[in-house]
């Protein structure tokens, strides 16, 4: 029985009836047919179509596998770019999109055995970028290799290296000016401590009570003074010693005064005003008596 032709009746009402995933393993990939079960592979496989088709690819083995590989390869990663673009996904969860596809090219057919082995051959020759998650396994990511692509990232790496050296420049000024912050708040406190101490140490002074025997205004004198002039300190002060009188001799006799001549300190004071009137008197014309 011969495969329907495109378009007629038989192969429309095929495609309607085939709607959908089936089996992988009842699916041949030399010829492309999907079975139903079991029999209808073995069948498939009997038939003289499948038959023929095996001898031509039993003639180069390795030519066909390398095609399938190739095939599979290129539409894997054209719908990962479509689809995607260069944002990650599970590579599970990508290949269950890639398979709704009925026509796509199946795994077994290629030189792959699993999809683990594809997607980390995918990372080692730079078609995809692959990292390994904890929660969803390997994540796959399309690279865009293109000229454009490339000098973009170029420029946005050296952007991003300027603004780090910028950055850095900038954090360690900020770095020095909260240094230099913290140093001065903390000399504020310590001198803020010192002030408070002494204010509470002079309140405390002002606020304690005179000792018996003690006046207000003894009281009110500060430590110091009151330490020097207590009388437990003056009663324990030695007794002074008067020292003997110092004579100053420049090698100068005195002068003797003269015993008709009064010294500095026998002299009377006279008034001005008296010593005038006696001057006056004195330039009076004496009368001249008759005897």
């Amino acid at each position: 029985m011969g495969k329907a032709e495109v378009g007629t009746t038989k192969w429309v009402a095929n495609q309607q009836r085939s709607k959908g995933l089936q089996r992988l393993r009842w699916w041949c990939e030399p010829c492309s047919k999907q079975c139903k079960d079991a029999n209808g592979f073995k069948c498939h496989v009997q038939s003289e179509t499948h038959v023929r088709q095996m001898q031509v690819v039993g003639e180069d083995p390795r030519k066909y596998i390398n095609n399938f590989s190739n095939d599979f390869q290129r539409d894997f990663v054209s719908l990962l770019r479509t689809s995607h673009g260069e944002k990650w996904i599970s590579a599970n969860r990508f290949y269950n999109e890639y398979i709704r596809d009925k026509e796509h090219v199946h795994m077994n057919s290629t030189k792959w055995s699993s999809l683990t082995e594809f997607t980390k051959q995918l990372g080692r020759e730079g078609i995809c970028h692959v990292k390994e998650d904890e929660k969803d396994g390997l994540m796959i990511a399309w690279r865009d290799t293109s000229v454009a692509a490339v000098t973009r990232r170029n420029e946005i790496a050296e952007l991003e290296a300027a603004e780090a050296r910028s950055g850095a420049g900038e954090d360690k000024m900020l770095k020095k000016m909260a240094k230099r912050a913290q140093e001065e708040a903390e000399a504020k406190k310590v001198i803020e401590a010192k002030r408070a101490a002494a204010a509470a140490s002079m309140q405390k002074e002002d606020t304690t009570p005179p000792a018996d025997g003690a006046t207000l205004s003894e009281s009110a004198v500060p430590t110091e003074d009151k330490k020097a002039d207590s009388p437990v300190e003056q009663n324990k002060e030695e007794p002074k010693v008067e020292s003997a009188p110092i004579k100053l001799s420049f090698g100068l006799k005195a002068k003797a005064i003269p015993p008709n001549k009064a010294g500095l300190g026998q002299m009377k004071s006279q008034s001005i005003f008296k010593r005038k009137k006696d001057d006056t008197l004195e330039q009076k014309p004496v009368k001249k008596v008759k005897l």
